[in-house]
């Protein structure tokens, strides 16, 4: 059964595909408003200011892919598959990927902007972390781990952006979790 979305969650994903399509400068209320179909006045009535929008958008996007990941398959490499499917989801929209940089960017240059990426981006770790510590080996530090994938799903995304080779980016990912599961099974003797 297909769940309506919640006025909040389809104002986010459209402030995603409107900051994708047209970038930071023209992310206004009106234009986000005309976006989702309703006032600005129920935009703020959902948000306290516009500036919280992308990150929250951002935000969710993310936690939702990494609870996609962790209600699934119980292995590293099922799990590893399962951010990968789920990653590709991502960068084959246009606009989230798009975004995506776009907040990074944005970041670069807004202080206020940053330190909000920052504790975003300290959640999503540590949701990544607890979707990857059940599959990880004896001693393994989940924390390094976590870290191993985000960078590497960043670089992959960037990567995209600049080149578009679904095939060469699907095997540098493949020969990635190849690595990292080889690693637990020599660690994990049970």
């Amino acid at each position: 059964m297909d769940v309506e979305p919640t006025t909040r969650t389809r104002i986010l994903h459209a402030a995603v595909r409107l900051m994708g399509r047209e970038g930071p400068d023209r992310f206004t209320a009106s234009a986000l408003a005309r976006e989702v179909g309703m006032s600005k006045a129920t935009l703020f009535h959902h948000f306290d200011s516009l500036d919280e929008i992308p990150l929250a958008a951002l935000e969710e996007i993310f936690f939702e892919m990494v609870e996609d990941v962790a209600e699934g398959e119980v292995s590293l490499s099922g799990r590893l598959d399962a951010f990968a499917r789920e990653m590709r989801t991502l960068v084959d929209n246009e606009h989230f990927l798009h975004a995506y940089f776009v907040f990074f960017i944005k970041g670069m240059f807004d202080p206020r902007f940053r330190e909000r990426l920052s504790r975003g981006a300290f959640e999503m770790h540590r949701r990544t972390v607890e979707a990857l510590a059940p599959t990880l080996a004896t001693g393994e530090d989940p924390e390094v781990a976590s870290r191993m994938v985000e960078v590497m799903l960043d670089g992959l995304a960037l990567h995209h952006l600049a080149m578009g080779d679904h095939e060469l980016l699907d095997r540098a990912w493949y020969r990635f979790t190849e690595l990292l599961v080889a690693a637990q099974d020599t660690e994990d003797p049970a």
